[in-house]
């Protein structure tokens, strides 16, 4: 497309330009999102990241998004790309948060490191734990349905109503439902 006037182009046009490997379209649907991408950014933090490293992030996604996008697929561009660059922060957030919470009970002394009365205790505490851990997760799949269980892990891994909601194609009073019937199980 030498020569054309892509500012004219509509962003579904410049995407399918740039999966093509058109730089100037990408150039172009670049500058169009440029503000949304860090405007979408700013509103993301954890340790280790910065504003300026969500938003290279946010831009990669958005490559993605660009190399990825189907017009078919009845989204538009914007809610598309937009939910590309959500999808990468709250990943970039979720990996964070697993590998820096350490529970300050399971922190051991240095000092306390090669003495074999604590280290004996601990494996035994260990072992309680796992034995404890795998008899609940034994009862709570006797006790709750194929739904029930699904949406349980879900709430349990930190995801919000929206988010299981979105996951099993119903809405978030419907999850809130099922939550509150698995308590009653769960108490009864």
């Amino acid at each position: 497309m030498i020569g054309s006037n892509y500012d004219s182009l509509n962003d579904n046009t410049l995407a399918a330009l740039t999966k093509n490997g058109d730089e100037a379209a990408f150039e172009e649907i670049t500058i169009r999102y440029i503000k949304l991408i860090y405007s979408l950014a700013a509103n993301y933090s954890t340790d280790g990241y910065d504003r300026q490293d969500f938003a290279q992030e946010g831009l990669l996604s958005f490559l993605i998004a660009c190399k990825t996008y189907d017009e078919k697929s009845g989204a538009s561009f914007k809610t598309y790309a937009t939910r590309c660059a959500k999808n990468r922060f709250n990943d970039i957030i979720k990996k964070s948060k697993a590998k820096s919470t350490v529970p300050k009970s399971k922190l051991v002394p240095i000092e306390s490191i090669g003495d074999k009365q604590d280290c004996e205790q601990n494996v035994e505490d260990y072992v309680l734990e796992r034995e404890y851990l795998k008899t609940m997760l034994k009862h709570l799949d006797n006790l709750l349905s194929t739904d029930e269980r699904k949406v349980f892990k879900m709430y349990a891994h930190g995801y919000s109503y929206s988010e299981i909601a979105e996951r099993i194609n119903s809405t978030p009073k419907n999850v809130d439902n099922i939550l509150q019937k698995i308590k009653r199980k769960l108490r009864g």
